[in-house]
């Protein structure tokens, strides 16, 4: 009798000592993971020039960055100026017209930079809506002091817009801008280069 309970004891002791390692090891790998995934979701992908990336509302593809010395439109950039000029294409995957694409590009490596004004190469004049699912020529064109250094490469930031049914300040339904979703790194070519 006194065997059976000394086994019954080691049961019991080997079934706990293995519960608990068995715990710890689902505890560790539970840490583990939401380590790794907390690090992937912080990680933006960088994507080629002229792939199209899913920004939520849009599509961006961005194609190429320059330096001129006039806007699209032909017009002249200010005295003491030059432009930096990055070509893409922007559709609008929402079902009405926009124009609320201002913030979806930043340049990350140009300091102090205000938003871009766009153009709409179709015609060469500023553009102003974007119609749904009508991609088109663009260019993003941010006007920089003539002796502000620049790298060889910019990174572009492509950032997403969510949709969401209603908002936490008017519970309306609308699209909101959120982090960059892609980086670009497009070689900045000279005035020669770019044919202007």
């Amino acid at each position: 009798m006194k065997d059976s309970l000394v086994g019954k004891a080691n049961r019991v002791l080997v079934t706990k000592i293995l519960a608990g390692i068995g715990g710890l090891l689902a505890a560790l790998l539970s840490f583990t993971l939401s380590i790794y995934q907390g690090r992937a979701e912080s990680e933006v992908p960088k994507v080629a020039p002229g792939k199209v990336v899913d920004a939520g509302r849009w599509n961006v593809t961005v194609s190429g960055a320059s330096l001129a010395r006039e806007m699209p439109d032909g017009s002249h950039v200010s005295p003491g100026k030059r432009a930096l000029v990055v070509d893409l294409t922007l559709e609008n995957r929402s079902g009405e017209s926009s124009n609320l694409y201002g913030d979806v590009l930043k340049i990350e490596n140009v300091p102090d930079l205000s938003k871009p004004q766009f153009y709409l190469m179709r015609d060469r004049e500023l553009l102003w809506d974007v119609q749904p699912m009508m991609p088109e020529q663009v260019k993003a064109v941010w006007q920089l002091p003539q002796e502000q250094a620049l790298p060889p490469q910019v990174r572009l930031a492509v950032i997403g817009a969510m949709f969401k049914p209603r908002d936490n300040l008017y519970a309306a339904p609308g699209w909101f801008p959120t982090k960059p979703v892609a980086t670009v790194d497009l070689p900045l070519a000279s005035y020669g280069e770019a044919g202007r």
